[in-house]
């Protein structure tokens, strides 16, 4: 059973939407940043990232302090307004030709605690603790954490009729995402949401495991019970067929001439690597890219009941990555560089373009595969996923403080 809890949102006005909305300040280089601060200023950057503007660091309890005195300006300016009753909010984005639509509600972090909200990544617990302390200093959650239900559930058929409605915001991003939301505050079509996942044994984490965990984290430190905020974690829930898994592509940097040529050499006699005209990935089998053009190869198998030991990721770090070129840690090794797949193999052909690269281009886990894994209780290798939709901050803010 999954319990949703409608709340009053904090949002922008639908003439600032687009312009409030933001990445996550990491995703920027600083000179984006600056530029973005230079130029917008509703962007939700001057919340998150308010040392940017001021130019003063101070104590991290400072920083978060100055967070949420950001965020109050922008409520008395108006930019963000609260909505009068709670809601659960439907959200929609359009992007690369296809449609991720769901729901914005709370969860419990009593389900995360007791297993019916899975996960499929190990949390570092420092990381844990520096965002459970920004929401406590902060006082809200502006970027929801990403789950996902299984096969055979049908709430997806109660948001058809409101997505059917005039949009409450309707806007499109400068990277070509349409984003829609409608908020929801008719009783008996929550009722009816509330109802529907009631029947739905679990929720899969697939972005924001850190969050997640530290929402728990907080609720377990302020002693919270359901009637309070910090019981519940702000989510964005969306049916299988709507979350989009692509591949996360391996770069290995400062391989010299000599190295690179052994290491096509060790392919070939072990795993079988043949040129190949253009980029080639399939279940088991891997595409290579160095300049010498573009290869495969396939993975041997492996026979084990482990799922973790099935993805493919994990097969090339231990057939490949860890005795041909003595990469092991792929979190810390300074040879490893991550490529996302969602743009295709151009991104993985320009970062193999620098001499002495050699890349690794990997066939995208599928749903079931990361289900089996958080069934089983394992996890997976690093940037084995790059999932979509990507949420942005401050387009629904959730209050740890009051309903």
């Amino acid at each position: 059973m999954i319990e949703l809890r409608p709340f009053r949102a904090w949002r922008p006005t639908a003439d600032k939407a687009h312009l409030v909305g933001s990445r996550s300040y990491i995703s920027y280089s600083k000179e984006e940043l600056a530029d973005k601060l230079a130029g917008n200023p509703y962007t939700f950057l001057h919340v998150i990232h308010p040392e940017e503007s001021s130019h003063h660091q101070g104590t991290r309890a400072e920083r978060f302090d100055r967070i949420r005195t950001a965020f109050k300006g922008f409520c008395d300016e108006g930019i963000l307004e609260r909505d009068p009753e709670p809601c659960i909010y439907v959200y929609e984005q359009r992007m690369r030709g296809g449609v991720s639509r769901g729901i914005i509600a709370g969860v419990s972090n009593a389900a995360y605690r007791d297993g019916r909200i899975k996960v499929h990544e190990q949390t570092l617990t420092a990381r844990e603790n520096l965002f459970a302390e920004y929401l406590a200093h902060t006082g809200i959650n502006a970027e929801p954490v990403l789950l996902c239900t299984p096969d055979g559930t049908d709430w997806p058929a109660l948001l058809e009729p409101i997505a059917a409605t005039r949009p409450d915001q309707d806007f499109t991003t400068t990277d070509r995402v349409r984003h829609r939301l409608w908020a929801v505050s008719d009783a008996l079509v929550r009722k009816r949401l509330q109802e529907a996942f009631a029947h739905v044994p679990a929720l899969y984490i697939a972005d924001g495991h850190h969050r997640m965990a530290s929402s728990a984290r907080l609720s377990e430190q302020t002693g919270s019970t359901d009637v309070d905020p910090q019981a519940w974690c702000l989510a964005f829930i969306v049916p299988k067929p709507d979350l989009h898994i692509y591949n996360f592509d391996r770069v290995v940097v400062d391989l010299g001439d000599d190295a690179r040529a052994s290491v096509l050499d060790r392919l070939r006699s072990e795993f079988g690597l043949v040129a190949c005209a253009g980029p080639e990935a399939a279940p088991g089998v891997v595409g290579v890219h160095c300049s010498e053009g573009w290869f495969r190869f396939a993975l041997a198998p492996v026979f084990s009941d482990d799922p973790v030991a099935q993805l493919d990721a994990d097969r090339l770090s231990v057939q490949v990555l860890g005795p041909l070129l003595g990469i092991t840690d792929l979190r810390s090794d300074p040879r490893i560089r991550f490529v996302p797949g969602a743009d295709g193999v151009q991104p993985l052909q320009k970062a193999c373009s620098v001499p002495g690269r050699m890349g690794f281009h990997l066939h995208p886990v599928d749903f079931a595969a990361l289900k089996a894994v958080a069934d089983t209780g394992g996890t997976m290798p690093p940037k084995s996923t790059y999932i979509e939709p990507k949420l942005r901050s401050g387009l629904v803010i959730y209050s740890l403080e009051d309903a």
